[in-house]
């Protein structure tokens, strides 16, 4: 099977021109580790702990816990490096881009000493992705050009005079209608350059209620608002059996999206005995409605560029299933108290669903693609807190596993989160730190597999104000 695999990974992601790629709802499907200092310091274990604004996200039986209201902001610096080894030819990047975590307020109403004692509704504006990475890889020697393999067959196929390369002169049409170019045989060296900017943000409405201390239960109507921007140049240089350059081209690609989707979360936590609380959770898929404009250029002894149309199709992410499990020492009035928190989440990622009205034999194609590169996968996340009065030290671990059909590519990664906190009865401060890391692949036109690893460094931090 010819691979055209869009590497994913939980924080950041990296690809070639990827409109309706089948890879390409797994960029929506598989969430990183953003929002509060609290939920990021513990790795996101706050299934079953609840009282933070992400469990609007998460499982909002969460905000069940809350018997106040609170307002809170998150924000943070984001480091990413990506480093590229393409048999043996090594080649870094990084960036460094803001971070939005979050905004979110929740109401607290008390309803009676006995039975359904409070109800908590909530609004928040939480970021889940951040499309933010740059990386660059380089390939010596190479027998095959991109020309010969892609690009010539093409044309010939879509009797395509108006082509880019054939306007800006790295492909020539004869009187007769031959084609040929330099680049059609020899040795090449080319690098490949891409550079990705966006989000995925989710407007969150959520109502929760406690009954008796014993039974926390919520739901949330999410609306996620996705931008996405990718820019990508692929430079081809020809070498003559001297070594010298004939000369090289820039194969310029753009790429912009805009995407709105709707989901339900159901939630619910269970407090059996005072130390022990068990969560569970569902997410329905996200519906997303999508607008994708692609606009590519070609420069080499002269430019030429050309606009495509705007795709319109809807993408639908799996059902996510959660389950989770917390030991609660001490309260709010103990000198010293704490947490330890395990979640579990499963995911189908074959069950991820392309809708194109106007093309259905391209929609079937993809989808069937979906169902033989794609698996089902694991995350489990872990986290802890230990309370030593108005202060508070914190660390977790994520892993996720890989979505893939091993044999396809790799976007599992690892995630060690660490933080600290200050918290009054009327303000806190949070300070959050997350390493997440992971190996992966980028195929190139003739298949050939660029080894990436890639660390990203989040530093964030939390205020909240309580009333």
């Amino acid at each position: 099977m010819k691979k055209t695999i869009i590497l994913t990974l939980s924080l950041f992601a990296f690809c070639s021109a990827m409109s309706q790629s089948a890879d390409f709802p797994l960029y929506f499907s598989n969430l990183g580790l953003n929002g509060t200092a609290n939920y990021i310091s513990r790795a996101g274990a706050l299934g079953a702990v609840g009282g933070d604004i992400m469990s609007s996200n998460y499982n909002p039986a969460g905000l069940g816990i809350y018997k106040g209201n609170e307002v809170t902001f998150s924000s943070g610096i984001n480091f990413n490096f990506m480093d590229a080894n393409s048999d043996g030819l090594k080649s870094d990047d990084n960036r460094t881009s803001y971070n939005f975590g979050n905004f979110g307020m929740v109401g607290t109403f008390r309803t009676g000493s006995k039975g359904l004692k409070y109800i908590q509704l909530a609004f928040g504006l939480n970021r889940l992705k951040n499309f933010s990475g740059r990386t660059k890889i380089m390939r010596n020697g190479v027998t095959t050009s991109y020309i010969d393999h892609t690009v010539m067959d093409a044309i010939v196929a879509a009797n395509d005079a108006e082509n880019d390369f054939i306007q800006a002169g790295v492909i020539n049409v004869a009187d007769d209608g031959t084609i040929s170019s330099v680049y059609e045989s020899g040795t090449f060296n080319q690098i490949k350059q891409i550079t990705q900017t966006g989000y995925v943000n989710e407007i969150s409405f959520s109502l929760s209620g406690n009954i008796d201390d014993m039974l926390y239960f919520g739901a949330t109507v999410g609306i996620p608002c996705a931008e996405y921007k990718s820019v990508s140049t692929f430079s081809e240089e020809r070498i003559n059996a001297e070594g010298e350059s004939n000369g090289h081209y820039n194969y310029n690609e753009v790429q912009e999206l805009s995407a709105t989707g709707v989901n339900l979360k159901l939630g619910a936590i269970v407090k059996p005995i005072n130390f022990l609380r068990i969560g569970a959770a569902i997410h329905t898929p996200t519906y997303y409605y999508v607008e994708d404009d692609y606009y590519s250029k070609v420069v080499y002894n002269s430019a030429s560029g050309s606009v495509g149309p705007t795709f319109i199709y809807d993408i639908q992410t799996p059902f996510r299933f959660l389950g989770s499990l917390a030991l609660v020492f001490g309260d709010n009035k103990s000198k010293v108290a704490g947490t330890i928190s395990a979640d579990y989440e499963y995911a189908d990622y074959k069950a991820m669903k392309f809708r194109m009205e106007d093309d259905v034999m391209y929609e079937t194609d993809l989808n069937n693609l979906i169902d033989n590169i794609f698996r089902p996968a694991n995350t489990l996340r872990v986290g802890g807190e230990l309370k030593l009065g108005v202060l508070s030290l914190r660390a977790g671990y994520a892993m996720m596993g890989n979505p893939y059909i091993e044999e396809q590519n790799d976007a599992s990664f690892n995630c060690i989160t660490a933080g600290i906190g200050y918290k009054t009865a009327s303000y806190s401060f949070d300070l959050a730190y997350a390493n997440v890391s992971g190996n992966s692949k980028y195929y190139f036109y003739d298949d050939f597999a660029t080894a990436l690893s890639n660390v990203n460094h989040l530093v964030q931090a939390t205020f909240a104000i309580r009333f």
